[in-house]
């Protein structure tokens, strides 16, 4: 049963019953009573109820108005052919009551909501799409190149097979990024009980084959326990080591402790405050940060600590390099 007919039928029986009441009263207790005094209660029972029932009617629809006005203007949007950019309620005619006032205000906010989303989204694809272009048209040129270079030598030929192989690895970590940020927004974390001394050792024989190109130090300090998704937790970290390899000048050092975990680089710092810099994609556009190195490998590592409850931050003072800890619960 509808809303409106139910509150009709609740305020119409309010203002009957009362009545009815009354008049049994009086019937009960009339001594004459006769054929004509009966007929005429009876009758002036069914005005009541239809005064009643009129009362009840009118009531509700002034009542239901401003609901009934607010259900048309989220029809009006499921119906119209404008984008979500566009979209907002209709003014009403005159001021609703204070709550459907909040109501109004409520969907308006989802609207805004939902067009942060579409705009997240755009810049999303744009930069997937100017990020994934620029090491695969590389690669593709430097495959051509060996295609059909004939007498170029081994040595060139292992530098370009190595170009080649970052540019790819460039390419697959911005992926895996986006699988990850994905994996945050659509499931709930699976949590275990992690040594963190043992994570910090697998990563250090994971990259110190990269650190030892590069000239740097990579080094472990300290121990500790957590409770993180393993998967999510290696990835965030992974992001932090990268970065901290790329702009490093001497050495790099992955701590950790109980709940957390460091990575610590004697590199210029970052370009700009972590708030800005883990906005996805947002790095591209800052001065002396190569597009897709940055923006959403901090965003995952944001993301991951906040979904175990945590943060992440910059505990480095200005000019000592970049110190980031994955704070969790």
């Amino acid at each position: 049963m509808p809303l409106k007919r139910q509150l009709a039928w609740v305020i119409g029986l309010l203002a009957f019953i009362p009545n009815l009441v009354i008049v049994l009263t009086f019937w009960a207790s009339f001594q004459g009573r006769s054929l004509e005094t009966s007929l005429f209660l009876l009758v002036w029972l069914s005005v009541l109820a239809l005064t009643a029932a009129g009362v009840g009617y009118f009531l509700a629809n002034t009542l239901m108005h401003p609901i009934d006005e607010l259900t048309r203007s989220l029809h009006y949007l499921r119906g119209t052919g404008r984008t979500l950019a566009e979209l907002s309620l209709p003014s009403p005619k005159q001021p609703p009551p204070a709550e459907i006032a909040q109501l109004r205000e409520g969907f308006e906010e989802v609207l805004d909501h939902l067009r942060e989303l579409l705009e997240a989204r755009e810049a999303t694809y744009a930069a997937l799409t100017h990020d994934l272009k620029t090491p695969l048209l590389a690669s593709l040129r430097a495959l051509e190149y060996l295609e059909e270079a004939d007498k170029i030598g081994p040595e060139k030929r292992k530098e370009l097979l190595r170009n080649l192989r970052e540019e790819l690895s460039r390419s697959y970590l911005l992926v895996e990024n986006l699988l990850t940020a994905s994996r945050l927004e659509a499931r709930r974390i699976q949590p275990e009980n992690l040594n963190l001394r043992s994570v910090l050792e697998d990563f250090r024989l994971r990259y110190a084959q990269q650190a030892q190109k590069r000239g740097l130090r990579l080094e472990i300090e300290g121990a500790g326990q957590a409770r993180a998704e393993r998967l999510l937790l290696e990835r965030a970290l992974a992001n932090l080591v990268e970065n901290a390899l790329r702009h490093a000048q001497s050495r790099v050092v992955l701590r950790a402790g109980d709940g957390w975990l460091e990575v610590e680089d004697d590199g210029p710092g970052l370009p700009d405050n972590l708030e800005n810099l883990t906005q996805p994609f947002r790095s591209q556009r800052l001065r002396g940060v190569r597009a897709g190195s940055a923006g959403l490998g901090l965003y995952v590592a944001r993301r991951v600590a906040e979904v175990h409850g945590g943060r992440l931050e910059n505990l480095a003072l200005p000019g000592q390099g970049t110190r980031l800890r994955i704070r969790l619960a």
